[in-house]
């Protein structure tokens, strides 16, 4: 599977009904005993299909369970052809017990991924919800066997699993926009949950009389076993513990957590195994926002911990809980820096001593990234800045070569966070060279998995530095193997991506074809939120063009945005529309930097107060298009650098058009004529770059410098691509791209020298100049005025030097063993070198001016090198 994978459209890209409104009735919570008839009225009776109750325990899908126990028999005699189609889900939901035991069912989470969930404090769900709402809809196919419009009535429904309830719940909403008319009567008999507390604010549920208080500890599970818990034994008893996390049935979790406890409790020699298990509990309860309880255990687990490492760990959890959901930095730091005391202890740490100080070392930098982003103080932001991308280096440094499981998935997330730094410092041309490196060897995998974040992560970096034909390009690769995946959550936030970026780019009819699929699929998806943004993103898109609301949009427009709706029904000019947009909140949502991996539609949970990642990144939730009306009007004008807060015409006379995208960052952008897209942007100097798309995807560019010079790219329908420049002396510069990716560029000057350049398709990169008297020598002047100069000795190696501000001076050298020697004066006269040995390790360090150090590591497999100089400027190389 590959990104260029092609799938066919699905059926319901293909329905053109937009229009829907959510279930506001379907599930019925019964506190008390009363009649069926009083609960849901006198046809209800008759209705009635009675399900008995699951066992108690939670064990993953044991409500589930009871259903099928009542349908399948029904649903295989009556309409076989449904459990044919839904043979794949029905398979993994009516797995026997043994098949997973003692794990139990329903696990369709990769042992990492169950580990993981253990020892940190991030809610992903994004996986199990594709399952439960492929379920949810074997479900809506099936139920009618046992009636038109049936009514379920379950015993004992405080009992259930959460992963039943999710289904179930899903399975009532899609039934209502399929009308097929489902109710779900919910009997409680043991009492309340916190589950079952907040599935009652849901909009189509209703409770009969007054939920019971949920319980201070976990009820007991008779019967419920468990395995020996040691804390550096088998991964059994945590692996189970960690699949019921993963699958946020946390009432299971906390009673295997509880079983070990009283197991451990009563042996002596145990308190580190205690502390452990009181850790895990914390973690649970954080997942369901209860912080301060989580808190309070983890300090509690601390008193008891004896070994430095878990002590340490201890410390990391608290500083995450308070810097995740309390904003608390200051306290954070503190708990960061008493970790680290704890593992100084150590007179020879060993492999999980040094993760546990990596992991501290990133809730450091993850802090100091907070702080920077809320002050207000350009020098302490750039000083707090620079402190995080250093302590993100060390802690890479420090588990770059360093083996098993858990250093892996650190030095992932270790690559990713500082390319994510790169992005909120607004480095995004370097965090997409960065990422791109980082990201190869999973992306070798060739699991199709790995493209789509990869691919949504490139074009949102690439649409935030204005660069809208790459990004489009790229959010298209992501949305078609997202179709390949059959991933209709991820799928729905790539195509609102996609028209967002149509609509900074000027592509109207993209925009509005690209919205108009994801509000389908929110529609589909029953997400009220995402449906709500995606239809505004459509309204605009047809808005701006000038374009007609066909019958199908205006629909679903007079139910969502019926202020709007009446607009266009009275014949309202673009203007008077866009006004009434606006006033409706017909606001959209900019992508943001990564997709979710919490699903809150189908997990049911609730969201955290704060979206760290738009935080951290500066895009907001939501956004009016009505700046692009100004952009689009100001076309004919010649003002079109006065849209969306910009200053008007840049210097020399040239225009361009401007639209504010998320956090501040503008794009140039036009539509041109026959739906070609042409970006055009004025430098100070006056020169001007234009861009187009034309009808057969092939590229072109142009650039005029000051003296005429004119640069035009193309590509061809076969994949080449040429590129032709006349400069100003008459010299003439041609490249040709062949279908190998090889790059070739030959050029001659007007005094007579030559140029080569060739790109391997392994992006090695060689350039060479040859001057007048036969030197090789290639100088490039940077936009501060720094001065690059490379030459080829005659052994092979190569010195490179560049001159900085001050003077300082940086030698690179290779020698005929491939080793690597780097030096630098700086301008305060601190030194700094580097040597690569054959093995690919890294190691710099360089002490600045002010006193600021550099360092730069090797990313995993050493195919990159990065460096941070001493004034905060962040480097990118390319590795072997």
């Amino acid at each position: 599977m590959t990104s260029g994978a092609v799938a066919s459209r699905p059926a319901w890209l293909q329905d053109p009904t937009l229009a829907w409104r959510p279930a506001v009735h379907g599930v019925v919570l019964c506190a008390r005993p009363h009649d069926l008839a009083d609960c849901l009225g006198p046809n209800a009776a008759e209705a009635a299909v009675a399900v008995g109750p699951p066992a108690a325990g939670h064990d993953h899908l044991c409500g589930l369970q009871e259903l099928l126990a009542v349908l399948l028999p029904a649903v295989r005699e009556a309409r076989p052809e449904v459990p044919e189609r839904h043979a794949e889900v029905l398979a993994l939901l009516t797995r026997p017990d043994g098949a997973q035991a003692p794990r139990g069912r329903f696990v369709p989470v990769s042992e990492t991924a169950s580990l993981g969930t253990t020892r940190r404090i991030s809610r992903e769900s994004h996986i199990t919800a594709g399952w439960i709402d492929r379920a949810a809809r074997f479900l809506v196919d099936a139920l009618p066997v046992l009636g038109e419009r049936p009514v379920i009535v379950l015993d004992a429904f405080d009992r259930w699993d959460r992963i039943s309830v999710r289904i179930l719940y899903r399975t009532v909403l899609l039934a209502d926009q399929q009308g097929r008319g489902i109710t779900v009567r919910g009997l409680l008999k043991d009492g309340g949950s916190l589950f079952l507390e907040r599935l009652s604010g849901q909009r189509a549920v209703r409770v009969c009389g007054v939920l019971p208080p949920v319980p201070e500890t976990p009820r007991d599970a008779p019967g419920l076993t468990v395995e020996p818990w040691h804390s550096d034994g088998s991964a059994g008893p945590l692996r189970a513990i960690g699949d019921a996390i993963a699958l946020q049935n946390f009432e299971r979790a906390d009673l295997l957590i509880a079983a070990h406890l009283a197991a451990v409790g009563g042996e002596p020699g145990r308190a580190d195994d205690t502390a452990d298990l009181i850790r895990l509990q914390a973690i649970s309860e954080a997942q369901t926002g209860r912080i301060d309880s989580a808190v309070a255990k983890l300090e509690r687990s601390l008193e008891l911990a004896e070994k430095p490492e878990l002590r340490a760990h201890l410390n990391y959890l608290v500083a995450l809980l308070v810097t995740k959901r309390k904003d608390d930095t200051d306290a954070a730091r503190a708990f960061y820096l008493r970790g680290l005391e704890c593992l100084d202890e150590l007179a020879e740490p060993g492999v999980d001593a040094q993760v546990e100080r990596a992991w501290i070392l990133n809730g450091l930098a993850l802090a100091a990234a907070i702080d920077a982003r809320e002050t207000g103080d350009a020098e302490r932001r750039d000083r707090l800045f620079q402190s995080a991308f250093e302590l993100e280096f060390d802690a890479f440094r420090m588990v770059r070569e360093m083996p098993g499981d858990s250093a892996f998935y650190l030095r992932y997330n270790l690559s990713h966070n500082l390319a994510f730094l790169l992005q909120i410092t607004g480095r995004h041309r370097q965090a997409e060279e960065f990422l791109r490196s980082v990201s190869a060897t999973m992306l070798g995998t060739g699991r199709p998995e790995f493209f789509v974040p990869h691919h949504y992560a490139i074009a949102v970096l690439q649409l935030r530095r204005g660069s809208h034909e790459e990004a489009a390009a790229s959010f298209a690769a992501a949305v078609r193997v997202a179709h390949t995946l059959r991933d209709p959550f991820h799928l729905e936030k790539l195509l609102a991506a996609a028209g967002y970026t149509d609509l900074r780019r000027g592509d109207h009819p993209g925009a509005a074809r690209h919205y108009r699929d994801a509000a389908r699929t929110a529609r589909r998806l029953c997400d009220e939120t995402a449906f709500a943004q995606d239809l505004a993103g459509l309204l605009w898109a047809l808005t701006l063009q000038g374009a007609r609301w066909d019958r199908y949009t205006l629909t679903a427009a007079r139910i969502w945005y019926p202020e709007a709706a009446g607009a266009y029904d009275r014949g309202a000019d673009r203007d008077e529309l866009a006004d009434a947009l606006t006033a409706a909140g017909a606001d959209i949502a900019p992508p943001s930097s990564k997709l979710p991996s919490y699903l809150a539609a189908v997990d049911l949970e609730g969201l955290p107060g704060r979206d760290l990642n738009r935080f951290l990144a500066g895009i907001t939730a939501r956004e009016n298009p009505s700046g692009l009306l100004t952009q689009s009007t100001a076309e004919g004008t010649g003002r079109a650098g006065e849209a969306l807060g910009t200053g008007g015409p840049e210097r020399g006379g040239a225009v361009a058009r401007e639209a504010a995208g998320p956090g501040g960052v503008a794009a140039r952008e036009a539509a041109g004529p026959d739906t070609a897209a042409v970006q055009g942007a004025a430098g100070p100097d006056g020169t001007v770059a234009r861009e187009a798309a034309a009808p057969s995807a092939a590229a072109a560019r142009e650039v005029a410098g000051r003296g005429g010079a004119v640069v035009q790219r193309g590509a061809g329908p076969d994949g080449t691509v040429a590129r032709e420049a006349a400069a100003p002396g008459g010299a003439a510069a041609r490249e040709v791209a062949g279908r190998g990716g090889a790059v070739v560029q030959r050029g001659a000057g007007p005094d007579g020298t030559v140029a080569r350049e060739a790109a391997a398709p392994s992006a090695a990169a060689a350039r060479e100049v040859a001057g007048r008297g036969g030197a090789v020598v290639q100088r490039g002047a940077g936009p501060d005025g720094t001065v690059a100069r490379e030459a080829a000795a005659p052994g092979a190696a190569a010195a490179r030097e560049v001159a900085g501000r001050g003077g300082a001076v940086v030698q690179r050298g290779a020698g005929p063993d491939g080793t690597v020697a780097r030096e630098a004066a700086a301008p305060g006269g601190a030194a700094a070198r580097e040597v690569a040995g054959r093995g690919g390790a890294v190691v710099q360090r360089g002490a600045g001016p002010d006193g600021t150090v550099a360092r730069e590591a090797a990313a995993p497999g050493g195919a990159v090198v990065n460096g941070v100089s001493d004034s905060g400027q962040v480097v990118v190389g390319g590795g072997r």
